[in-house]
């Protein structure tokens, strides 16, 4: 590619994220270490589906069309009326700008992320463990026969793996923990598990942060859904509450099981004593009366079938009888 093709393709691409950032509000960014463009692709399409955009590029390019979105524009600047159709300079926009470092993807959207999580870490691959590269996880080998045969038991000896031989294979007693999480990935590790042909570590795309019109926002935070978050608000205010009650201090949450728990005291002192209050006359009579209504509208209900019942026993007997 010449130099003028590249040129005027590295201006299309920051005219692509300079209107992006001009319609849409949310950006999360997402970690492309260990992603492959197939992986990549897939992805795009299911995001696409949904109306989001994902935009890789150099971070050098990202910078420069974040930082020229979030500047006032220069008159005597190539494509000045294009850039000037989107209106105001976004300064929150700088931001945005911090956070591009390392192999990161931008996804336009303004749909709801919790939505947007499932599709963005639906394709995962196995990946063998390479030599220096970091454990995310914890692989533990599990006892049981290798299908290795016996001329390799020193190289399990010399990871002090117990093992035995059994029909002609080796045979591994116990677990054993081979990597650590955040532990470096080394010769002997990766060569053991390449014999057992254990591929440990999943590798996808994952989201690291959101930015929301100006704020950074942690991948956990959005992430969660209005009933997990509704969730967690229920189980702050009964926690509220408790507190509240145990403290004897009055408030919104409290009140309401203060005024309960006062009148079941007097309630009963009143059945205790025998002097009668309006409130708890009141509540025996609809009480006496719930299973009253009830009765006889079950007594309506089963009244149709006895009748049929009867009907149908009438009928079979005379068919019995009928000679």
């Amino acid at each position: 590619m010449s130099g003028a093709a590249q040129r005027t393709k590295k201006q299309c691409y920051i005219k692509k994220i300079y209107e992006k950032l001009s319609t849409v509000n949310q950006v999360i960014l997402v970690d492309l270490m260990n992603v492959g463009s197939n992986q990549v692709q897939q992805i795009r399409k299911l995001l696409v589906a949904k109306g989001a955009d994902l935009v890789i590029g150099k971070n050098t390019i990202l910078k420069k069309a974040v930082s020229l979105r979030s500047k006032e524009l220069d008159k005597n600047m190539e494509d000045y009326e294009y850039y000037a159709q989107f209106g105001a300079p976004k300064p929150q926009l700088e931001a945005l700008a911090a956070q591009l470092k390392g192999k990161v993807g931008l996804i336009f959207t303004d749909e709801p992320v919790f939505e947007i999580k499932p599709i963005i870490e639906s394709n995962k691959v196995e990946t063998a463990a390479k030599i220096g590269t970091v454990s995310p996880v914890q692989v533990v080998v599990p006892p049981g026969p290798t299908g290795l045969d016996p001329s390799q038991i020193s190289f399990f000896h010399a990871l002090h793996i117990s093992t035995k031989i059994q029909k002609a294979q080796i045979e591994i007693l116990s677990e054993f923990v081979v990597l650590n999480k955040g532990q470096t990935v080394g010769n002997s590790e990766a060569a053991l598990l390449q014999k057992l042909n254990i591929k440990p570590f999943l590798y996808g795309m994952e989201i690291l942060r959101v930015y929301d019109d100006g704020a950074i926002l942690d991948a956990e935070v959005v992430s969660q859904s209005p009933e997990d978050l509704l969730k967690k608000f229920s189980s702050h205010v009964s926690n509220l509450a408790a507190l509240s009650m145990k403290l004897g201090f009055a408030n919104q949450l409290s009140v309401p099981h203060m005024i309960s728990n006062a009148f079941k005291n007097v309630a009963a002192l009143s059945l205790a004593s025998g002097y009668k209050i309006s409130a708890l006359d009141n509540l025996k009579a609809t009480a006496a009366a719930a299973p009253a209504v009830a009765t006889t509208t079950a007594v309506k209900e089963e009244a149709p079938k006895k009748v049929e019942e009867e009907e149908e026993e009438d009928v079979d007997m005379g068919g019995l009888f009928d000679f």
